[in-house]
């Protein structure tokens, strides 16, 4: 074959070759890509961070102003939902500040409380229900948390470790409670109580 080329064509052929050999511009051609061969990074698929996927399952919580939560209670005491046991509604009806509440505990049975009506005013202040409510019996009574003037202490029970989702039912509840607990259940009481209606 070289004896029938040119010389110049003959060197021009391997100049061709040669330069297929190394590729385009003189470099090694490159090599085809294993089919185990691991990602370069750009290559890496794109996974979506954690915390994006938290922010999409984060809920705000719905603060209620005091006036609709003070409303909703006195609805619910309005309807009698637990008159068997306690009652609870505005001590003035033109309280539009929703301050001044009573409320009435029936004397648990199989008790010294027993058939008597305890009247209390509760006070619902200007920071409720994020700050507890002030409770005092009307009538004379003697209990482990009651002070001698009728006030609750503030450091009994569900008023020492107050909670927001509380209310003026659930701490009237706790006091029945209270009455029926061995400390208090069979404590001689006064008499200025009224009985309960038969």
């Amino acid at each position: 074959l070289k004896d029938s080329l040119p010389t110049a064509a003959w060197a021009a052929r391997c100049a061709g070759l040669e330069r297929g050999a190394m590729g385009c511009g003189g470099s090694k051609p490159q090599e085809a890509a294993s089919p185990h061969s691991s990602p370069t990074p750009s290559e890496q698929p794109v996974v979506p961070a954690p915390q994006a996927a938290l922010e999409t399952q984060r809920f705000d919580k719905v603060i209620v102003p005091r006036s609709f939560r003070l409303l909703d209670e006195l609805e619910k005491g309005q309807k009698c939902e637990r008159a068997s046991h306690l009652s609870w509604g505005l001590a003035y009806d033109d309280d539009i500040t929703l301050t001044t509440w009573n409320g009435t505990i029936f004397g648990p049975y199989n008790t010294i409380f027993d058939n008597r009506i305890y009247s209390l005013q509760i006070v619902c202040g200007p920071g409720y229900p994020d700050v507890l409510p002030e409770v005092r019996f009307l009538v004379g009574i003697h209990m482990s948390c009651v002070e001698s003037d009728g006030t609750v202490k503030p450091s009994w029970g569900i008023l020492g470790n107050w909670k927001r989702e509380y209310t003026i039912e659930t701490v009237l509840d706790a006091l029945r409670r209270e009455m029926c607990s061995p400390v208090n259940r069979n404590v001689e009481q006064p008499d200025d109580a009224p009985p309960a209606p038969s």
